[in-house]
Parts: C-alpha cells; sequence; structure tokens
C-alpha cells in the first residue's frame, strides 16, 4: 500500500487489524478513521503507519483526563495526497499512567510528547529529551491537566486577568 494516492482509510483500517488484530476501528466517514489501539502496541501501529503511507505526518497529539485515572491519548495523522486523516485513540489508567515514545519515528511528536508528560503525568518511556517544556520546575510532579488539579490564585493579580466574581451560595439568594 506503499502508493499513497490509493490509500483510504477502510483498506488501511483493514491493512492494520489483520497484522495487529488487538486494535479495532471506527470509522468516520470522509477517508477518516479511528484506531482504537493497547497501549503495548502503539509503537507497532506507528510504524505501519510509518511504513505504508508515504507522505503521512503527525498533526498532534494530545491527551484527555477521563477522570478516576483514566486517560486517553489522540494521534492524529494526515496524508496530504491521499487525504487520509488517521485518529488512533490509546486508553490509559492508574496514577501514574505511561506508554512508549513514538518520536523516533515521526519527530514531529517529540514536544508532543513532552507535552502530555508534563500536563497529564503520563510518562512517556524512552523519550530522549524528558525535561519540563511548558512549566516551571516548581511545577514539576504536580500536573495542570489532570482535572483533579487545584489551582493557587495566589499570583492572579501578577497576570493582570480579572479576578472571577465570587459565585452565589447554592440555594441562596438570587438577587
Amino acid at each position: 500500500m506503499s502508493d499513497s494516492s490509493t490509500t483510504n482509510a477502510s483498506t488501511f483500517g483493514r491493512l492494520v487489524i489483520n497484522k495487529i488484530p488487538e486494535v479495532t476501528s471506527n470509522p468516520l466517514g470522509d477517508n477518516r478513521i479511528e484506531l482504537v489501539v493497547p497501549a503495548n502496541k502503539i509503537r507497532d501501529v506507528v510504524t505501519l503507519i510509518d511504513e505504508e503511507i508515504q507522505d503521512v505526518l503527525p498533526e498532534s497529539m494530545f491527551g484527555v483526563d477521563l477522570e478516576n485515572d483514566q486517560y486517553e491519548l489522540i494521534y492524529i495523522f494526515w496524508s496530504y495526497t491521499s487525504r487520509l486523516l488517521l485518529q488512533l485513540r490509546v486508553s490509559l489508567e492508574g496514577e501514574k499512567p505511561e506508554i512508549e515514545s513514538t518520536c523516533d519515528i515521526f519527530p514531529g511528536l517529540e514536544w508532543h510528547e513532552r507535552e502530555v508528560r508534563e500536563m497529564f503525568g503520563i510518562e512517556v518511556k524512552n523519550h530522549p529529551d524528558p525535561r519540563l517544556l511548558l512549566l516551571p520546575d516548581e511545577l514539576d510532579g504536580a500536573y495542570p491537566m489532570r482535572k483533579r488539579f487545584q489551582t493557587d490564585r495566589s499570583r492572579l493579580n501578577e497576570t493582570g486577568i480579572t479576578p472571577p466574581k465570587p459565585r452565589p451560595e447554592p440555594g441562596g439568594d438570587s438577587q
């Protein structure tokens, strides 16, 4: 399938599932497909994408906190020639979730992996540069995109942002 001008979503989905049966697919229409990938198969699927689709590039990778130590990573790949969009969905769980790095396959994922590690606390194993990307050192180990992260409003005045109005008490007067 190395000729990406003939690549379509359903054909590629079948190819992946035939080679990696643990993967499932959800068609998204218009030459788009979502592949649900077990965390331990992410490198296999990303390698297959790289080998089979000539001009594919990673568009994005981001995390989602589903609460109760349940997370998802979403990877978006795009092939301009075939107008193919691949979305990979990986479920993770636990206080210290982890996944293997794929930035050696697609170097464009390096900063996305660093951001996911820093903001969600998802450890990206074998990442070549695990330094903080966005947050100050004093927030290392505090994951601001986790829903249970508590913000400290003590430095709000320094930002120039107007402080929020106090919320009314539940069941109180609403004048």
